[in-house]
């Protein structure tokens, strides 16, 4: 189930440090596309993928609503959840919950194929008379 958090804090200027961002939980090709776009869109490096622990870090200051966009953007995760707290370093943190709710191909996999099948089934019962739909409703008979 494809769900990830990202945690960072908001930049605001009474607050003492702002460490950037890191993203939890994205697939390997997704945290390489993710740098890559980031990197890119600013023209330096503010995005580099940790292998050890499986993250995204980026170091640019006050970027968290930024990477939540874009991970909406480029992979359609929606924000399910959102909290914050301030940590006892004066740091206002906030941790973004996302989900992806399209391109679950298992759930929309099995959809689909239950929506062609019903489908296909009423298709050959209405049409099972004509001789000209004969061929057809066999070929729907045959798939199934």
């Amino acid at each position: 189930m494809p769900y990830i958090m990202v945690m960072g804090s908001l930049s605001a200027p009474h607050l003492s440090k702002d460490e950037g961002v890191t993203v939890y939980g994205l697939k390997s090709e997704e945290r390489d596309t993710l740098v890559r776009e980031l990197n890119s869109s600013f023209g330096i490096s503010i995005a580099s993928i940790s292998e050890q622990d499986r993250t995204v870090r980026v170091t640019q200051k006050g970027l968290t609503l930024v990477v939540v966009n874009r991970l909406h953007g480029l992979f359609g995760y929606d924000v399910i959840s959102h909290a914050m707290a301030m940590t006892n370093a004066n740091r206002e943190l906030i941790s973004f919950n996302m989900y992806k709710k399209s391109g679950a191909s298992s759930h929309s996999h099995s959809h689909g194929h239950g929506h062609s099948y019903t489908h296909a089934h009423a298709h050959a019962q209405g049409h099972g008379q004509s001789s000209s739909h004969k061929v057809h409703q066999h070929g729907n008979v045959v798939t199934l």
